[in-house]
């Protein structure tokens, strides 16, 4: 029942049913009911013809029984009481007319003669006399022992009446027999004789026997015909009472069932025919129809099979009418339009809007493509670029700007790259070349070649535009095997561009697990610093004039669950490229100024250097930081020292002067840390709120080497001296470095030295026993043995 076809030939066939069920049910019940009342009329006309046959017997009867009575030999013998010639010639008589019972009654009714001696002896004939003066062809009926009886009853008259002759006719199954022969129905005359006696005369079988008047159900006399059952079958019943003297008597006609409603039957049978014929020409008609109007319902299910699965080349004709045809070419016009449309989602779903290029998921699919198709026989080379500044150049020229910026840098990619190249902007401000048949070399050159191309002579809107960008390259198959490891590690390889500055970077192997290092310890960092894993460690300062430890440097370490100790040196960098330097020295800070509370407390005064990352010093936010947590821990100001970077400052001069001013009238101390790797103007440096400079540890480890590294440390401690700046020298690891610092008077000595880095409750004990034993060194060889004791107390 799904398809259509099956649902207009099930409507075809069901309206051919209901129609014809309903006719065939009026015409037949018509036919039947008109049936049954002509058979009912036949039956009531019947009945007046059968009542009109009795009657009629009757006056034959009669005349027969008034000539015996006047024959005179009849007479005579009457007369005579002569009652062998009576009943002789009585018996004659009756054989001539048919009579089956004769009697001769006085004038009172009593018996004086009879031919049935039963009766005579058992009847009751005197009551034939009470309607002895009734017309002659009103039947008279009355039950005499076994039998009913029609009688005729005749005076005997010489002249005067000297008797009664009756003449009676047994009411039996052949006079039924001919009344049903007259009407052509079975007949039954019920006769109800006095004392609840009745006589029964049928011409159909009775189950109970004639004497059963229960055998035959009566309808009600002189009303409708009815159907009733008798003998195991149904019949047809019309009864009427006979208009007669004597016992009443009951006329029954009855019609089979069967045979009055033959002529029904025969047109039942007959329409069911015809019908079952119209069913069957409908149901061919229904399929001829079905499969005709079908057809084209299903040229078009298949059309839109084809435009489901994505099939918009072939057109739509279908046969059938006109709407038909304009459906088809409603059809053709949709499946234009969703290809059309489809090719524009297509299009913008593989192509960025802005520089109608590649996006990412058309190049996942170019790269799968040629790697399926060989790929590794000649290489494949990705180069991943990058505008760096893309930002700065929407914030500072608009938006506007920026997205010209990218078309004319997709443009100029577009224009210098080989016709098998694939370009593609995957990222706000990334460009992918793909590049078949690469080796190592090529794609280094290519990636510098493609640098050079954005960058020269980059104008728009009449401003010149410098354009800083990075470069990332990895090979196929030396750097992976799959689309996505190479788009991830043509990711790391610029990464690894951006953090060491340089324009290209190639990937290389380990890489990947250094980057997911890094993404780990860039996580694991801030659950450190929120659940205080962090530790500091504190390396003592020598004031060298004083020979005395004063001050000391808190540098921060943590040890991961995992990994182990991890070095400053690398986290710290992480930490300021990612947003998270600010709550690194908010942690750093508090753990340093919260332990210069504790060892005042113990009675040890000492000053302390606390590093700053490179953001820190431009946050405005700062300084009320720093001076909330000195209140709370009852450390005086003077004695904090932040040590910054030269790049730190650089990055917005005033801001960062500003800042440090703030804290600088409250007491704190500002430290220039690894003075000399910088790239800071004198003038700038002028101009700092600075108390010391600290020179690089790397001038201080190549002293011993050369007069060049001797010179640069002589400059740097002369220049600070002339600036009123004190002078920190880190990294101070050998007594060559020492005897020079001392020689140049240099302030303060940091380095392995004098000690390596100290957990806090070591600090007051080793600070105890250097402001013991240095003090009293009074000559270069025996601060050197001094020290060397001081850095094995140290480290034991």
């Amino acid at each position: 029942m799904a398809s259509f076809r099956k649902r207009l030939l099930v409507l075809i066939i069901g309206l051919v049913i209901v129609t014809q069920t309903v006719t065939l049910a009026a015409v037949l019940l018509s036919t039947r009911q008109t049936v049954e009342a002509r058979a009912a009329e036949q039956l009531r006309s019947g009945g007046t013809l059968a009542e009109q046959l009795i009657r009629f017997r009757a006056g034959q009867l009669a005349n027969g029984v008034a000539v015996l009575a006047a024959d005179f030999g009849f007479r005579e013998a009457v007369a005579s009481g002569d009652k062998p010639t009576i009943l002789s010639a009585a018996r004659n008589n009756a054989q001539r007319i048919g009579a089956d019972l004769v009697l001769l009654l006085d004038r009172h009714g009593r018996t004086l003669a009879s031919s049935a001696p039963g009766v005579d002896g058992g009847g009751s004939p005197t009551s034939l006399l009470e309607d002895a003066d009734g017309e002659r062809d009103q039947p008279h009926f009355r039950v005499f022992g076994a039998h009913a009886y029609q009688f005729f009853v005749a005076p005997v008259r010489t002249p005067e009446t000297i008797a009664w002759v009756a003449m009676g006719f047994v009411v039996d199954e052949a006079l039924a027999a001919r009344v049903r022969d007259l009407v052509g129905s079975q007949v039954a005359i019920i006769t109800h004789g006095a004392g609840g006696l009745t006589r029964i005369a049928a011409t159909l079988p009775l189950a109970g026997g004639a004497a059963d008047a229960a055998a035959i159900p009566l309808p009600a006399p002189g009303g409708a015909p009815a159907i009733v059952g008798a003998g195991g079958e149904e019949y047809l019943s019309s009864a009427r009472r006979l208009d007669g003297r004597g016992d009443s008597v009951e006329l029954v006609l009855l019609k089979p069932l069967q045979d009055v409603l033959a002529p029904y039957r025969e047109l039942r049978d007959d329409m069911l025919l015809i019908d079952s014929a119209a069913l069957l020409v409908a149901a061919l008609i229904g399929a001829i129809l079905g499969r005709s109007a079908t057809r084209p319902i299903g040229e078009l299910m298949l059309a839109a099979q084809r435009i489901e699965r994505g099939q918009y080349d072939t057109a739509v004709a279908v046969s059938g009418g006109d709407e038909f045809r304009r459906l088809a070419a409603t059809f053709n016009a949709m499946q234009r339009n969703i290809a059309t449309r489809e090719a524009d989602i297509s299009y913008h779903a593989y192509h960025d809007p802005l520089t109608e290029l590649p996006n990412r998921a058309l190049v996942a699919r170019r790269l799968e493509t040629l790697l399926s198709d060989g790929g590794n026989e000649s290489g494949i080379g990705l180069v991943l670029i990058e505008l760096r500044n893309l930002r700065e150049i929407n914030g500072s020229l608009g938006h506007q700007v920026g997205d010209d910026v990218l078309r004319e840098a997709a443009r100029r990619l577009q224009q210098n790259v080989a016709s098998a190249d694939t370009v593609a902007r995957v990222g706000e401000a990334q460009f992918l070349m793909i590049v078949p048949a690469c080796s190592t070399e090529r794609a280094l050159l290519y990636a510098e070649q493609l640098a050079a191309v954005i960058r020269s002579g980059f104008q728009l809107a009449g401003v010149s535009l410098d354009l800083r960008l990075v470069c990332g390259v990895c090979l196929y198959p030396e750097h992976g095997h799959s689309v996505d490891e190479l788009l991830r590690r043509v990711q790391i390889a610029l990464a690894v561009a951006k953090e060491a500055s340089n324009r290209v970077a190639m990937y290389r192997s380990g890489l990947e697990e250094e980057h997911r290092r890094r993404l780990t310890l860039m996580t694991d960092l801030r659950q450190a610093i929120n659940q205080d894993q962090l530790s500091l460690v504190y390396q003592p300062k020598v004031t060298m004039a004083s020979r005395s430890v004063k001050s000391l440097e808190a540098l921060v370490r943590w040890t991961h669950p995992q990994l182990g100790a991890i070095s400053p040196a690398e986290f710290v960098p992480l930490a300021e490229r990612h947003g998270g330097s600010r709550r690194l020295t908010n942690w750093v800070l508090a753990a340093a100024i919260r332990q210069m509370g504790e060892w005042r407390r113990l009675g040890v005064e000492l000053d302390l250097a606390v590093n700053l990352s490179a953001p820190d010093i431009l946050d405005l936010d700062l300084s009320d930081a720093i001076l909330e947590q000195l209140r709370r821990h009852g450390v005086d100001s003077t004695s904090l020292v932040l040590e910054i970077t030269e790049s730190a400052v650089m990055r917005d001069p005033h801001l960062a002067v500003r800042n440090m001013q703030l804290l600088r009238i409250a007491g704190v101390r500002f430290s220039i840390d690894d003075f000399g790797t910088g790239h800071s103007s004198l003038s700038q440096l002028s101009l700092l709120p600075v108390d010391e400079l600290k020179i690089d540890r790397s001038f201080i480890s190549q002293v011993g080497k050369g007069e060049v590294e001797v010179t640069i440390v002589t400059s740097l401690i002369e220049l600070a001296h002339s600036m009123g700046l004190r002078v920190v020298a880190e990294g101070v690891e050998d007594a060559t470095a020492w005897n020079l610092l001392r020689r140049l008077g240099c302030d303060y000595a940091q380095g392995y030295l004098i000690s390596r880095p100290l957990a806090a409750p070591l600090v007051p004990r080793f600070v105890s026993d250097a402001n013991q034993l240095l003090p009293e060194s009074d000559s270069t060889v025996r601060q050197i043995r001094a020290l060397e004791e001081l850095a094995g107390r140290s480290t034991g």
